[in-house]
């Protein structure tokens, strides 16, 4: 039988970490991460209390794991700068220099579609219908985007080094799995379902390439990123679409 990937996920208390904890289960061996006690999952599954940004609590955190999911740090783009540097920019160089030293070969990373946030509005309101690429700009507009194109080019500097590294800049996927409560032409543009999502983070831990990024949303009749790119490179097909839900 051939050994299951033994994956830690970082933030995996928040949203999307519960949605790829039940979505990943199944067929890799997890190891939890998180600022918080996640107390639903300790009788399932190996949950540790860690705060990234702080090196004292991070030696020999992620040894014996083959890849590293890494989905902590502030998700509101209007948080105090302050929290955002500490918690995306300090905390994202510690795991990562930390998942160096423990010897995982590949790091998953969470990146946003506020890797385009500039591009994002400028099409929304123009209604312009070319569509945003990956090797576009980046065109961050906060300090929360501005931590998302750090962390990318991060990874491909220890994809030099000889790991592994796929960055996804993921949509909008939220708890209820459904666009409708929060309609919006962003909304329409970005969702991303909870099962195309964990698609996406699947097929980047079985993917063999040494640097690459992803766009994770779903198939929607109104996206503004091109997924013609993602769906050669990773595999990825997404089956939902934020249209069929209205």
């Amino acid at each position: 039988m051939e050994r299951q990937l033994r994956v830690g996920i970082t933030g995996a208390g928040g949203n999307l970490g519960m949605t790829l904890v039940n979505g990943l289960r199944s067929r890799f061996d997890l190891k939890l991460f998180d600022i918080k006690n996640i107390a639903s999952w300790k009788s399932q599954l190996e949950c540790i209390t860690l705060d990234l940004a702080a090196p004292d609590q991070l030696k020999d955190a992620f040894v014996g794991l083959d890849a590293l999911i890494h989905l902590a740090g502030n998700p509101s783009p209007s948080a105090r700068k302050a929290d955002t540097l500490r918690n995306n920019f300090v905390a994202t160089s510690l795991a990562f220099e930390q998942a160096k030293k423990d010897g995982v070969k590949k790091i998953v990373f969470a990146s946003s579609n506020f890797y385009h946030q500039r591009d994002i509005a400028a099409a929304l309101s123009s209604g312009a219908k070319t569509l945003i690429h990956l090797d576009d700009f980046p065109s961050p507009g906060c300090t929360y985007g501005e931590s998302k194109v750090f962390g990318e080019h991060l990874g491909f500097h220890y994809s030099c080094l000889g790991m592994e590294f796929v960055a996804l800049r993921i949509g909008w996927t939220v708890p209820e799995d459904s666009p409708v409560h929060y309609n919006s032409p962003y909304m329409r543009a970005m969702f991303c379902s909870k099962r195309d999502l964990v698609q996406s983070f699947e097929r980047s831990l079985i993917s063999s390439a040494k640097f690459l990024t992803g766009f994770a949303i779903s198939n929607n009749n109104e996206k503004i990123f091109d997924l013609a790119q993602t769906k050669l490179v990773l595999g990825f097909e997404p089956m939902d679409n934020s249209a069929s839900y209205f």
